[in-house]
């Protein structure tokens, strides 16, 4: 069973993808947009003739370490121009839906105008057993590409 939460009505996070029942869940939860945090595994093939589904891989390792400004940029980059038309919603995930994803997902919602700590508490009331261990570089990241 998929394993993914949605933060806000347009933005969901959580954990691996692993087959093609995961996939029709999220399809069917309205979710038609991915981005994988995952150095470890690609989701690409599972979209393989999925129509409609807009897939992104963001690959880095779950390692503590400092994630380039780059590395945000891209998921920005990606998600910000579906997000700007009313029919997207994303799900930004990773290995076990604990930091890379969630992480993601903060720096999408500060983005969109969100202050930290109100996405912070949204990411943590729908998946309470998020670690964010990037948020302080995502936010960082945020500022310097001019996003708050």
């Amino acid at each position: 069973m998929a394993d993914f939460n949605f933060v806000t009505n347009r933005i969901a996070t959580g954990a691996a993808l692993t087959n093609a029942d995961d996939v029709e869940q999220i399809y069917a939860a309205g979710i038609n947009v991915v981005v994988d945090a995952r150095a470890e595994f690609d989701d690409g093939p599972l979209f393989a003739g999925k129509p409609g589904i807009h897939y992104f891989w963001n690959p880095t390792k779950d390692d503590g370490t400092h994630k380039p400004t780059a590395y945000w940029q891209h998921t920005l980059g990606f998600v910000m121009p579906l997000l700007s038309s009313p029919h997207f919603k994303v799900l930004l995930h990773c290995s076990q839906g604990i930091n890379r994803g969630p992480s993601n997902a903060l720096c999408v919602m500060v983005a969109q105008g969100l202050d930290p700590v109100v996405a912070e508490m949204l990411i943590r009331r729908a998946r309470p057993q998020v670690g964010l261990a990037y948020k302080e570089n995502a936010i960082r990241a945020c500022q310097w590409l001019g996003y708050m």
